[in-house]
């Protein structure tokens, strides 16, 4: 019979292995807009229009390096034009090597919280419905008040505040799942 230390070792290392989830928007966090009137065209197959922000991309990739086990779902409409394969290529390759998937392409009857329908049909479909996730955004109307959102600003995408939240979020995750688990 394991010791009640030998139960908190295991419980431990159960919460430093387990997945969390990031479901990450390209345009506003990567993709940074640059003035208040520009549209950014997200149907466009254009790859030059498709350069991350690297200041934006160095600030994400940095955070992610320091949690193994973040993986990344790209949630960005840009998943309609371009492959996954494409998507992951604008990424360093170790970076790369952590986009495990994009949340479904369909329809839906109502377009309210659209992005977190989709986040929610992704878990449920990959049975990952009690795993911890977040979703990095720039657009407010994709969710509802209680999901688990990081904002950005779309002239500012994933700074040094949005940064931080993402390490915040990633380690209290970490102390909640332990919590929960003991």
């Amino acid at each position: 019979m394991a010791t009640p230390n030998q139960k908190t070792d295991q419980t431990i290392e159960r919460v430093l292995t387990q997945d969390r989830y990031i479901f990450l928007d390209i345009d506003g966090v990567l993709i940074k807009k640059e003035r208040p009137h520009d549209r950014i065209d997200c149907n466009t197959n254009d790859l030059r229009k498709f350069d991350f922000d690297r200041q934006c991309a160095n600030q994400f990739e940095t955070v992610i390096r320091k949690h193994k086990n973040a993986k990344i779902v790209i949630s960005s409409s840009r998943r309609k034009i371009f492959t996954l394969d494409t998507i992951k290529a604008k990424f360093s390759k170790d970076i790369a090597a952590r986009v495990v998937g994009a949340t479904p392409l369909k329809s839906y009857s109502v377009d309210k919280y659209l992005r977190y329908q989709q986040v929610l049909d992704y878990l449920r479909q990959h049975a990952l419905e009690n795993r911890p996730w977040v979703a990095i955004d720039d657009s407010i109307e994709h969710f509802p008040p209680e999901a688990p959102v990081i904002m950005t600003d779309p002239f500012e995408g994933f700074d040094e505040v949005a940064a931080l939240e993402l390490e915040h979020t990633l380690c209290a995750t970490s102390i909640l799942v332990m919590l929960s688990a003991s």
